[in-house]
């Protein structure tokens, strides 16, 4: 009977001993952690990447105009820059996007920066049948256009586009835009620029009205400027 007795008390023992867990569990709350962290880091980057502007386009650009006047002026140029309420030209297609808008209103000058994927050339191609080049900046042409001057009247062309410079990043591509001659009319009151847009037209696409972008505003609705402050890189002949 004391065998018996015995007997049962080893079994007893080798049922509480511990098993060994299966590693198959951790394998796989690791691999769901790397999913998770690669998909995270995706995202985080092509929110980058959708904000991020090459230098070369979002910084000031010194022309032979801005120069001048930048050297009269003994560096104070008084540039001032906008947030964009309706950075695109559609909302759900977003064809075209603006950003680092400059405006220096005493030497007439606006500056603004224009992108769009890649995937732009495949869109028009699929609705106008027209295959463009990304890469051919004679292939756009951009031009402003300020509000009516009379309640009557059309939007008017404003200014004139003196320089166009073109980079590229990945999937986008992004142009600088300098326009001269561009009067804002700020003491004229009720005459005065309330806002400026950009209009783009693409060579070959027969559209009806061309991709518009408000890149400017100044009136009761929005009027909010911030000074622009030039690095010491941006300083002509530095």
């Amino acid at each position: 009977m004391e065998d018996f007795e015995r007997y049962g008390d080893y079994n007893d023992t080798e049922d509480d001993a511990p098993k060994r867990k299966s590693p198959l569990g951790l394998i796989l709350k690791i691999a769901v952690a790397f999913v998770c962290l690669a998909v995270a880091g995706v995202l985080v980057f092509r929110i980058i990447l959708f904000n991020y502007y090459p230098a070369g386009m979002k910084n000031i650009y010194f022309d032979d105009v801005l120069t001048e006047y930048y050297n009269s002026q003994n560096g104070k140029i008084n540039a001032k820059t906008q947030g964009l309420r309706a950075p695109y030209d559609d909302a759900d297609k977003g064809n075209f996007f603006c950003d680092n808008l400059i405006v220096i209103s005493g030497a007439n000058q606006l500056q603004i920066s224009v992108r769009f994927n890649n995937s732009l050339v495949d869109a028009i191609e699929k609705e106008y049948g027209v295959r463009i080049d990304p890469k051919n900046i004679e292939a756009f042409k951009f031009s402003l256009a300020r509000n009516p001057l009379t309640e009557n009247d059309s939007p008017t062309e404003i200014g004139r586009l003196d320089v166009v410079n073109g980079d590229s990043k990945m999937m986008y591509r992004y142009f600088k835009l300098v326009f001269n001659d561009v009067d804002f009319g700020l003491d004229e009151g009720e005459d005065s620029v309330k806002w400026i847009r950009l209009e783009i037209t693409i060579d070959g696409v027969d559209k009806e009205e061309p991709f518009m972008i408000p890149i400017y505003e100044n009136n009761e609705i929005y009027d909010d400027f911030e000074n622009y402050k030039l690095s010491s890189k941006e300083v002509p002949g530095k």
